[in-house]
């Protein structure tokens, strides 16, 4: 039995339960007689922990068993939480998260015992109650070392050895009379499994590795097979030689989570026992332990384990999804029928093939459109560990500030959470840092004593956009402007050109910071410019706006989706391009004599906005045109506030496109974004509008 095939969703729902454990210890922190609250983090450590041992992670498995014994002590009234606790819970959390990295990357948990952080714990422990703590958790509750087996002496119920009523063959009985003759021990052993375990056969498999470990199982009721499958209740029995003396064999065995009793004596063939001596069942029972016993040793794996690459999906979408693959099948099969009609049904065949192309239209963007249901996740799941982030900041920066979220229900594709965290993580430890007065600047300058930080999300049309807004100092765009000519960004005559937006920008240039010393949370010059790159990779944009004094807004817009979108197909000479949709505010026909020059670029003035244009054919390097028309079609675009006109020569309607990325190999411009496969085959580029602008 192979454990891996557990890891997957064990990493899941570690994740599940420390995001959770997070949410609740902030809680405990601003209401630590919250009894909910203490109840909900005592049932997730304990959740944690059982699972830890599931899956043979012991350190993982201490960690979480002593904090689990703090909370007991908290629930029972025995002790009180204190500022001092709850730091010393969120750095539990880290260590585990930090066994967690090391399980996704290597399948294991490592070698940090994180003797200091249980110490701290255990102190704790001994400093809230003169009580041991392993008194104070129920049986209900306690790993199984804490549940004690029985002892030697004690006599166990007939109903419950259920070893002595295992039936043997005569190569088994053999094995345990040549093993008596070499002065080894013939255990009989009766496991009894927790009724709320959820994974028994995990358990049963840890018992039989850790047995394997110190002797020979010859035989076992239910066969391995069958425990592997989960084809048994909450106990099975086994047959087991080995050197090792009952206490040690029951210690191996009682280590294992959720291993609620365990009847071990030492095993003589009961007169009752029918002694099977058959050949073909000897062979058959041979194979069979021979065949289960291969199956229970691990395949030893360095495969990395595949993590975060799953989604998590409302059933009614799967059947929406089933029925329109079922009514694509219903669509080509007439498309397949129209095609093989006679020459003679000719005008009838391609009525009904222009039906059938109809109703395919219809069903592929029907199903793109649940696809993409499918494919969407909130926010939330980004940005419910920035709480706790925001707390350690607060401490570490020795600012009182909090952070206020809206619209965490507002849902991305999937491939754009995974790649938002990190932009989003810097802006935030921008406000925290550089946006956020200190204390006693802000008592003086008339504010609360606590900053403000919201992170706002919500959907506009095709985009959703992300606004980052603090009410600190603002930027000093003066500051910015010196930091920029100090460290070579520009010169003193390009400073006093800039105007307050472009000085602005310069902050989102590699390198650039305008810290005045360089700490663990900023001044190295990594930050804004990672944002900018990875927004504009996923084909959005970020802007700033600020007040001096009063304070700064980021605000991101990302596309909805990568994969597939609605786009604008045009014709620049005898090439096809194609400019997404959601960038375009309108089409005009603009004569020639219309356009003037403003700093010897070309511009016009549409409904008394002035709007730059570029001529797609230059930036393309395309040929010439033999002739200048008289009238321009220009497409503009936006970006945030800007707009900008891209002169093109024919259009070809709306299309709705798959984006395919160019890959690796080919290097090239910043301004095609991909490229899309059409109707006849051809490869048409897309126009990154962004960059253009």
């Amino acid at each position: 039995m192979d454990l891996s095939q557990y890891l997957e969703m064990f990493i899941d729902e570690t994740k599940e339960h420390l995001q959770n454990l997070n949410d609740q210890v902030l809680v405990l922190e601003a209401e630590p007689d919250n009894i909910d609250t203490i109840n909900e983090i005592f049932r997730a450590a304990h959740s944690l922990k059982g699972m830890a041992g599931t899956m043979g992670f012991k350190r993982m498995q201490r960690l979480t068993h002593d904090m689990e014994n703090v909370f007991s002590e908290i629930r029972n009234g025995k002790m009180g939480v204190t500022p001092d606790l709850v730091d010393v819970v969120f750095k539990c959390l880290d260590a585990i998260e930090e066994y967690l990295d090391c399980i996704i990357n290597t399948s294991d948990e490592g070698e940090n015992d994180n003797e200091e952080i249980i110490k701290t714990l255990n102190a704790c422990l001994e400093g809230g109650s003169a009580a041991a703590p392993i008194e104070t958790v129920s049986a209900e509750e306690a790993t199984p070392a804490e549940v004690a087996a029985p002892a030697e002496t004690a006599p166990a119920d007939d109903d419950k050895r259920k070893f002595l009523h295992i039936d043997i063959a005569d190569f088994e009985k053999n094995a345990i009379s040549e093993a008596k003759a070499k002065n080894l021990n013939v255990y009989g052993v009766t496991v009894y499994i927790d009724e709320n375990c959820i994974l028994k056969a995990a358990r049963a498999f840890l018992v039989f590795k850790g047995v394997e470990a110190v002797g020979e199982i010859i035989k076992s009721v239910p066969g391995v097979q069958d425990i592997e499958d989960e084809h048994f209740d909450f106990d099975f029995s086994m047959l087991i030689i080995s050197e090792k003396n009952i206490d040690e064999i029951k210690k191996i065995i009682a280590d294992v989570s959720e291993i609620k009793e365990v009847i071990i004596e030492n095993y003589e063939i009961p007169a009752d026992v029918e002694v099977v001596s058959s050949v073909q069942e000897k062979k058959e029972k041979k194979k069979d332990k021979d065949d289960g016993k291969k199956k229970s040793t691990p395949a030893k794996t360095n495969a990395k384990p595949v993590a975060n690459r799953s989604v998590r999906v409302d059933i009614e979408k799967l059947d929406v999804l089933m029925n329109l693959v079922s009514e694509l099948i219903i669509a080509k099969n007439g498309l397949v029928s129209a095609s093989s009609s006679t020459l003679d049904e000719n005008k009838a065949s391609m009525q009904s093939f222009n039906e059938q192309i109809e109703y395919l239209e219809r069903v592929t963007t029907n199903l793109h459109e649940s696809v993409m249901k499918v494919r969407m996740v909130p926010i939330e799941s980004v940005v419910s560990r920035f709480p706790r982030m925001i707390r350690d900041l607060s401490k570490k920066l020795g600012k009182e500030m909090e952070l206020i979220m809206t619209g965490e229900e507002t849902e991305l594709d999937r491939t754009v959470i995974d790649e938002i965290g990190d932009p989003l993580m810097h802006m935030l430890r921008n406000s925290a840092d550089h946006g956020l007065e200190s204390t006693i600047d802000r008592l003086k300058l008339g504010k609360p004593q606590c900053g403000t930080i919201q992170l706002n999300a919500y959907q506009d049309g095709n985009n959703v956009t992300i606004e980052v807004i603090d009410d600190g100092a603002g930027i000093d765009v003066e500051k910015v402007k010196r930091s920029a000519i100090e460290k070579g960004h520009i010169t003193e005559e390009q400073a006093e050109q800039l105007s307050e937006k472009e000085a602005i920008d310069l902050l989102f240039r590699p390198a650039f910071s305008t810290a005045e010393k360089i700490s663990d949370v900023s001044g190295r010059g990594v930050g804004l410019d990672v944002v900018k790159n990875k927004i504009e990779g996923l084909g959005g944009d970020v802007e700033v706006s600020t007040k001096l004094g009063e304070g700064t807004k980021f605000t991101v817009r990302l596309p909805l989706t990568l994969a597939i979108i609605q786009a604008l197909m045009v014709e620049v000479r005898d090439e096809k391009y194609a400019i997404p949709l959601n960038s375009i505010v309108t089409i005009e026909d603009i004569p020639v004599s219309d356009i003037k020059y403003v700093q010897q670029k070309e511009v016009i003035n549409l409904r008394g906005t002035v709007i730059p244009i570029v001529r797609l054919d230059e930036v393309l390097d395309s040929e010439p045109r033999e002739e200048e028309p008289e009238n321009l079609v220009v497409v503009i675009v936006k970006k945030g506030d800007k707009q900008t006109g891209l002169v093109i020569d024919n259009l070809l309607g709306q299309q709705e496109i798959v984006i395919k990325p160019l890959g690796k190999y080919i290097n090239i411009h910043k301004i095609i974004s991909g490229a899309t496969i059409l109707g006849d085959g051809g490869v048409a580029l897309i126009i990154d509008s962004n960059s253009l602008i």
